[in-house]
C-alpha cells in the first residue's frame, strides 16, 4: 500500500513538473541570439541537432524506441520529453549561465514468457548547468533523478536513483559538435525486494551537418554495471535526421549491441521533436 502510495505521489510531481516545463514561457530572442554567440555557434547550425544535443531544449518531444532483447522478448517505450532553459541574469566570471530542465515520462510495453504487458514506467527528472563561456568547448554538468513510479517490475527498477552527469562539448562551427557523456546511476533508496543501482554510462558522440537540413550522427555507448562484477555492455548506433522548419525535426537511428554481455540484439529509435528556439 506505501508503494503504490508512493507511485502516485512520484507520478504526480512529475507529471506536473513536465507539464509546467511544455506551458512555461521560452527565453527571450536576445537571450537565445547571446547563447548562440558565446558557444560559437551560428543560426544555421542551430537548426540541426534538436534532440540530439544535450545542450539544446525541446520544447517537447515524441520518442518511440523498440529493444529486441535476447531469447524471444522485447520491449517498446514511448517516451514524452520536454525541457525548459533558465538564462542566469547575472554574470559569472565574465560568462552567463544557463540550466536545462528535463522531464521524461515513459510508456513501456514488455513482451517476453509468451505474454506482452504495458506500463508506465520509471519517470525521470534532470538538470544540466550550461556554462557561458567563449571559444568552442565548453563543460556542461548536472545530474538526473529517477522516480520508481513503474507499475510492473518489468517496467522500472524500483528504485530512487541520483544520476550526476559530466559532458565536455566541443563545437565545429557551422558543421556540428563531439561530446562525451559520463553519467555514474546510483540507488539509495527503494523496494528491499529489488536488486541495488549503481552503474556507469559513458557515451561518445559525433554530429555532423550533411545539408541544411539533414544531419547525421555517430555514437556508442559503454555501461559498465558495478554491482555485478563490473561486467561490460557496449553499444554502437547511427542517426539519420532531418528538420522540417527551424524548431521541428524528426530522426530514426538503429543501435547495435555487442560484447559478451550485451542485454539483446538491435534497437531502433525514432523522434519527432520540437525544439525551443
Amino acid at each position: 500500500m506505501t508503494e503504490n502510495r508512493n507511485q502516485i505521489i512520484s507520478a504526480f510531481i512529475v507529471a506536473s513538473f513536465f507539464m509546467l516545463l511544455i506551458l512555461a514561457p521560452s527565453p527571450t530572442l536576445a537571450q537565445e541570439s547571446d547563447l548562440e554567440a558565446e558557444n560559437g555557434q551560428s543560426a544555421d547550425l542551430d537548426e540541426i541537432g534538436g534532440d540530439s544535443d544535450p545542450t539544446k531544449p525541446v520544447a517537447f518531444s515524441f520518442r518511440e524506441e523498440f529493444y529486441d532483447l535476447k531469447g524471444d522478448a522485447w520491449q517498446n517505450v514511448v517516451i514524452l520529453r520536454a525541457d525548459q532553459l533558465i538564462l542566469d541574469k547575472k554574470e559569472l566570471l565574465g560568462h552567463r549561465r544557463g540550466v536545462i530542465l528535463r522531464a521524461d515520462i515513459p510508456l513501456v510495453s514488455y513482451h517476453g514468457g509468451g505474454s506482452t504487458r504495458t506500463g508506465l514506467g520509471d519517470l525521470y527528472g534532470q538538470a544540466l548547468l550550461i556554462p557561458r563561456v567563449t571559444g568552442n568547448f565548453m563543460l556542461a554538468f548536472g545530474t538526473g533523478f529517477t522516480f520508481p513510479t513503474a507499475t510492473g517490475d518489468e517496467f522500472g527498477r524500483g528504485k530512487w536513483i541520483v544520476s550526476p552527469i559530466a559532458v565536455p562539448i566541443w563545437f565545429f562551427p557551422h558543421q556540428g559538435y563531439a561530446y562525451i557523456k559520463v553519467q555514474d546511476w546510483v540507488s539509495f533508496e527503494g523496494d528491499s525486494g529489488r536488486p541495488d543501482v549503481h552503474y556507469l554510462t559513458v557515451t561518445p558522440t559525433f554530429l555532423w551537418r550533411l545539408s541544411k537540413r539533414y544531419w547525421m550522427m555517430l555514437d556508442g555507448e559503454s555501461s559498465t554495471n558495478w554491482e555485478t562484477n563490473n561486467r561490460t555492455n557496449y553499444k554502437g548506433g547511427l542517426l539519420i535526421g532531418r528538420m522540417f522548419s527551424k524548431k521541428s525535426g524528426l530522426s530514426l537511428k538503429a543501435e547495435v549491441p555487442f560484447g559478451e554481455h550485451r542485454q539483446g540484439d538491435w534497437t531502433v529509435k525514432a523522434v519527432f521533436f520540437i525544439t525551443r528556439y
